[in-house]
């Protein structure tokens, strides 16, 4: 009996409250505690992440789009690349008024994969993809892609997210 209650308790779990693992959640608390200020005004903010070895020292950044008032506008939401640093993370680019997908491109400029993302605003209705590209100090650089591209998709709308501070 007690073994069938458990099961369907399991069951009516949602897939989004899955266990994270161990990086994930060491990663979300780095989230908290860099967006603390916006939590009394954005409680119920969430995120999606990805994670790729973007400047090929075998250690994975991760990308971080973050969903709230704050972050986004009508043109998307702002894009955020961390890299390792010790214990921790420090941020490489805030790339603004991005939309899904995000996708990991074979180039490399400056020894950094481009990244191709969605963007639109500035009068565009529909939006288009533009190439990102690391700059020496970090991705930066917007510059229009074909509709076709190939590269490993990191981020899309179907990707879950997670309540920041929940």
């Amino acid at each position: 009996m007690k073994t069938r209650l458990l099961l369907a308790l399991a069951l009516l779990v949602p897939a989004t409250a899955a266990a994270q693992s161990p990086r994930e959640e060491a990663f979300r608390t780095f989230l908290q505690a860099s967006f603390a200020e916006a939590r009394a005004e954005w409680p119920d903010a969430s995120y999606t992440a990805a994670f790729a070895d973007l400047n090929g020292d075998g250690r994975d950044e991760a990308l971080v789009s973050l969903q709230a008032g704050l972050f986004c506008g009508s043109g998307g939401c702002a894009l955020y690349i961390y890299t390792p640093d010790g214990a921790s993370w420090r941020q490489v680019s805030e790339l603004t008024i991005v939309g899904a997908p995000v996708r990991l491109l074979p180039t490399r400029t400056r020894g950094w994969r481009d990244l191709a993302v969605s963007t639109r605003g500035g009068g565009m209705d529909l939006p288009r993809l533009t190439r990102v590209r690391f700059d020496g100090a970090g991705y930066a650089t917007h510059a229009p892609l074909a509709r076709r591209i190939r590269g490993r998709l990191l981020l899309d709308n179907e990707t879950p997210s997670r309540s920041l501070y929940r």
